[in-house]
């Protein structure tokens, strides 16, 4: 009688051992199995609410300009279109161009393009050759810059400002501000958005 309890006891605890072993060594493999299973997470880019590009026009003095209060503002929509159908700027003038980004929260992100400028640039693409020149101010991030009008666009041009992040900057450099091949340097968009544009001659009073 002894000798079988003894035996139902080791039987008992062996059976404890076993069970348990069993389960540690399930759970380790489906620990394991979730682990390799589970995508890699995406990296989160930047969302807007909105965002505006402020032309300011500039008068020259010597060597450097002033910004006058003649200012043509783009509001763009979360859906990277513009909020108005027609824009103009005139032709033989140099703009500031101020880029303004909100998230949904309002609070404003332009700031962090350039604290990251390792890592931002802006392209603005579709202009007819020869109309507009733009010279980053901004570490060759491009949300803020000189836009000069060369001459008047023929009709209204539909342009494309796109911010890219990620992208390989020792590949881009100044004059690379209108590459439509953008793509080339790497990295993935942060915005895109559409506006027309037309340069006409003399004054304009689209603000």
């Amino acid at each position: 009688m002894f000798n079988t309890l003894i035996f139902n006891k080791m039987t008992i605890t062996k059976m404890y051992r076993i069970i348990a072993t069993t389960l540690a060594t399930g759970l380790i493999l489906t620990f394991n199995a979730c682990k390799k299973d589970d995508p890699e997470p995406e990296v989160a880019q930047e969302e807007f609410k909105s965002v505006v590009f402020n032309f300011i026009e500039l008068e020259a003095d010597d060597d450097h300009f002033h910004e006058t209060t003649d200012t043509v503002k783009i509001v763009f929509g979360a859906d990277g279109n513009a909020t108005r159908s027609h824009y103009d700027l005139h032709a033989d003038a140099v703009y500031r161009l101020k880029v303004v980004a909100y998230d949904f929260a309002g609070r404003e992100m332009q700031d962090e393009f350039v604290e990251e400028a390792d890592e931002h640039q802006m392209f603005i693409t579709g202009a007819q050759e020869g109309v507009l020149d733009y010279t980053y101010e901004d570490d060759k991030v491009g949300v803020t810059g000189r836009l000069s009008t060369l001459k008047p666009s023929d009709g209204s041009m539909t342009l494309t400002a796109v911010l890219r992040h990620g992208l390989d900057k020792s590949k881009t450099t100044a004059a690379d501000w209108d590459d439509a091949n953008h793509v080339r340097f790497g990295g993935s968009a942060d915005f895109t958005l559409k506006f027309p544009l037309h340069v006409v001659e003399g004054d304009h009073d689209d603000h």
